[in-house]
């Protein structure tokens, strides 16, 4: 049976205004348009994680550093050289429990005036090195004094 059809609103044709989808040139631009906004987001998220690996490696070179420094405070005026790689030219020791990371101290006597309650004042530098590249990370000073018991 054959049924004729009316040309009208049933009928689809590639010039119809009632097409549903998207053209290739709207598609490209949608993407152009994604990709614009994704790139700087995925930047910024590499930097960041760079950033914070170099931050992380910071903050643990401080500490160890720091540790240190504490170390050698409680240690006697007289004996504060004793065992520590003092000499700039034997390699710096590694710190235990983190081989990333050596350090050196450097230790001067520094003049004081007379009158003064201090009788001698060294000055205490701990460096603390990256194995991998050789540079140094941090460096962290402190002075210690063979003090006199008379505070006026």
């Amino acid at each position: 049976m054959i049924v004729l059809r009316k040309a009208g609103k049933n009928r689809h044709r590639w010039n119809s205004l009632d097409n549903s989808g998207f053209t290739l040139i709207e598609v490209l631009i949608a993407v152009l348009v994604l990709v614009a906004a994704i790139v700087p987001l995925m930047t910024a998220f590499i930097h960041g994680t760079r950033w914070t690996a170099e931050s992380r490696d910071l903050i643990t070179a401080v500490n160890l550093a720091q540790g240190k420094l504490e170390e050698l405070k409680n240690r006697p005026y007289v004996n504060l050289e004793a065992g520590e790689p003092t000499d700039p030219n034997q390699p710096p020791r590694s710190f235990t429990g983190y081989p990333r990371y050596a350090y050196g101290v450097a230790v001067s006597l520094i003049a004081v005036p007379e009158g003064a309650n201090a009788k001698n004042v060294k000055t205490v530098t701990v460096a603390v090195y990256d194995t991998a590249t050789g540079r140094e990370v941090v460096s962290l000073t402190m002075d210690k004094g063979d003090w006199k018991g008379d505070w006026k």
